[in-house]
């Protein structure tokens, strides 16, 4: 089962995704520190998006602890 926010962060990641694919293919003059910049946090969203139901709910409870 997904959260609402897991299908968020995928939504957020592969966002990130199309607009690293849009500037890198219309602007190759682009900065690639940006480039690889939006490219990582599409990843990074995109693979929270994707973790499993317990692998969720261990990340927050990690997340929590330090609280």
């Amino acid at each position: 089962m997904k959260t609402a926010a897991q299908r968020w962060l995928a939504l957020v990641g592969g966002l990130f995704g199309l607009v690293y694919l849009i500037l890198n293919n219309q602007l190759p003059s682009f900065p690639d520190f940006l480039l690889g910049l939006l490219l990582g946090l599409g990843m990074v969203f995109l693979l929270l998006g994707l973790l499993p139901g317990e692998g969720w709910r261990r990340l927050r409870k990690w997340k929590r602890r330090g609280e």
